[in-house]
């Protein structure tokens, strides 16, 4: 069997096992809804044959001696975000490639995680949207860190706000001078200080290229 194929077949694991517990827990709340229906034919059978010489109290009586007691459906209490975020990265990491959601989602119930729901793979993507800053979801797929860039998928972290206002700044001076200089007036900058703005600039783009390429006023 080859690599890929290996592959196929655990992702398609993964997403059956998904997909049970969602159905599961789809069937749990059908159950539920089967017993409301049959409890309310019950009444109703016995206010139509006459039945009950009280209606109200021999209701009220079957339901205490019969009914069965609420079930008390433990709470869902999910893993925190922040925890979810970090386990995260430190999966993407180990594997050094982005990993798609739901072997993301896999690794994390192994690791002890917890994200319940209806639909349990949605609660990570909401959970990982919510730590965005953390944690990156990539238009050609899959999960990486947020705060480092991948090139093969495109990706380049955005600049924080100091480095954009730096950047704005450099830009500025070295216009600013390149004009002084197209005038024939004396510069502002030495010629050290002009080299260095503009090789400060240079480092910066080349971090942050998609953004200050998409970008040319910052």
């Amino acid at each position: 069997m080859s690599d890929v194929a290996l592959e196929n077949a655990k992702a398609l694991k993964i997403k059956a096992l998904s997909e049970i517990a969602r159905l599961e827990a789809e069937l749990r709340g059908w159950h539920d809804r089967i017993s409301m229906a049959e409890h309310f034919i019950d009444q109703w059978n016995a206010f139509a044959s006459g039945a009950v010489e009280n209606p109200v109290e021999s209701v009220f009586a079957e339901q205490n001696k019969t009914a069965p007691s609420p079930v008390k459906r433990k709470a869902i209490r999910n893993s925190k975000k922040e925890d979810v975020a970090e386990a995260a990265r430190a999966i993407i990491r180990e594997r050094n490639a982005p990993v798609p959601r739901a072997e993301l989602f896999q690794a994390l119930v192994q690791r002890g995680l917890t994200m319940e729901g209806s639909d349990p793979e949605m609660v990570l993507s909401t959970m990982l949207w919510r730590m965005r800053t953390r944690v990156a979801r990539l238009k050609s797929g899959g999960y990486w860190l947020a705060d480092e860039p991948y090139p093969e998928g495109n990706y380049y972290p955005a600049p924080p706000e100091d480095v954009r206002t730096e950047a704005k700044t450099l830009r500025g001076l070295i216009e600013a001078e390149n004009h002084i200089v197209d005038r024939g007036e004396e510069p502002s900058m030495t010629t050290e200080e002009f080299s260095q703005a503009r090789a400060r600039l240079r480092e910066i783009e080349e971090q942050y290229p998609l953004v200050f390429v998409e970008a040319p006023d910052l």
